[in-house]
C-alpha cells in the first residue's frame, strides 16, 4: 500500500498565530517496534453498478537497529489479520486479491536525517507481486501520500504552536501505464493543509489534535487499445489526527474523501461520470 514516488515540487507555508505557549516538533517513532491497525471502506458508483469494498489488517514494524548506529533507518513491515470483502450490487464475496496481502513483508530504508523513503523491497515473491499490483494505485496514494517520511509525518521538523496552519503544495507530471491505461499523459496537483487545533495531556503523554485537508486534481489523456479518454479527477480529503508527541505515533487517524471523475471519449465526445468515496481509520501502538 506504500508507494515509492518522489515529490517534484514542494512549497511549505507556515502561518504562526501569536502564541506565548510552548512549541512542539512532530517527530515520528523510528526506533521502537510498533503495530498499526487499519480499516478502510471504498465505495464506487459507475452506471448501474454500486461497488463496496471493506478492508482491515495489521502491520507490524520491526526496527533492525537503533537509528544512531546506522547510516539508514531500516525496518521490516509485515502484514497480518487481513480481511477483505467485495460487494457488487447485492452480491458479497471475499476479496481474494486483497487478502493476498496477508503474510507479506517488506524491508524499508529511510534517510536518518531527512526521514524520507530510500527504498522498499518485497522479502519474497508474494510480496514482490503485491508491490507490482499496487504500483499504479492512484486511489491509495490519494490517502497515503506520495512518500513515507518516518521522521516527519507532517512535512517538516519545524516547531509548531497550537493554532498553527501550514500547507504543502506539489505539482507533478503523470505519465506511463497508470489508471489501467496503456499510456497516460497528464498532471497531478495537490494542496495539503494541516491545522494544529489543540494539545491535551493524557497519562503523561502529550497528544496533538490536528485537522487535515487535501485537495487533489488529476487531469490528462489516457489511451488503451484504440480508445483515448480525456480524464479529470477531483478529490477532497478531510481528516482528524491524534498524534502522540511523546511516543511519536498516531493514536488515531480518521480520513474520508469524496472523489468525482469525468471521462470524455475523444472519438465520439461521449462523457461518462462516476463517483467514489473512501474512508480510512488508523491506530498505532507500541509493541
Amino acid at each position: 500500500m506504500t508507494q515509492i514516488k518522489y515529490w517534484l515540487f514542494i512549497s511549505t507555508l507556515s502561518i504562526a498565530f501569536p502564541n506565548d505557549g510552548e512549541g512542539y516538533r512532530f517527530i515520528g517513532n523510528s526506533t521502537q517496534d510498533y503495530y498499526m491497525d487499519l480499516e478502510s471502506v471504498f465505495e464506487m458508483s459507475f452506471g448501474p453498478w454500486d461497488v463496496l469494498n471493506n478492508f482491515s489488517g495489521r502491520t507490524a514494524y520491526e526496527f533492525m537497529a537503533p537509528k544512531e548506529k546506522q547510516d539508514e533507518i531500516i525496518f521490516k513491515m509485515t502484514w497480518s489479520k487481513v480481511i477483505s470483502t467485495m460487494r457488487i450490487g447485492d452480491k458479497v464475496s471475499p476479496n481474494h486479491e486483497a487478502q493476498k496481502q496477508n503474510g507479506t513483508s517488506y524491508t524499508i530504508k529511510n534517510d536518518p536525517i531527512t526521514g524520507k523513503l530510500i527504498s522498499m523491497v518485497g522479502n519474497d515473491e508474494a510480496s514482490k507481486q503485491i508491490m507490482e499490483t499496487t504500483a499504479n494505485s492512484e486511489i491509495g496514494s490519494l490517502f497515503l501520500g506520495d512518500e513515507t517520511n518516518i521522521l516527519y509525518p507532517f512535512g517538516s521538523d519545524s516547531i509548531r504552536y497550537v493554532g498553527d496552519v501550514w500547507t504543502i503544495e506539489k505539482e507533478e507530471e503523470k505519465s506511463g501505464n497508470v489508471f489501467a491505461f496503456e499510456e497516460f499523459e497528464g498532471t497531478k496537483k495537490s494542496i495539503l493543509s494541516y491545522n494544529f487545533k489543540k494539545l491535551k495531556e493524557k497519562k503523561g503523554n502529550k497528544i496533538a489534535y490536528i485537522k487535515l485537508k487535501n485537495i487533489v486534481e488529476i487531469n490528462g489523456v489516457g489511451s488503451r487499445e484504440d480508445k483515448s479518454i480525456e480524464l479529470a479527477i477531483s478529490t477532497e480529503i478531510n481528516g482528524n489526527i491524534k498524534f502522540n508527541i511523546t511516543t511519536g505515533l498516531m493514536e488515531s487517524c480518521k480520513m474520508s474523501s469524496a472523489i468525482t471523475s469525468s471521462g470524455r471519449d475523444l472519438e465520439d465526445d461521449k462523457i461518462k461520470k462516476f463517483s467514489m468515496g473512501m474512508s480510512i481509520k488508523i491506530k498505532q501502538k507500541l509493541k
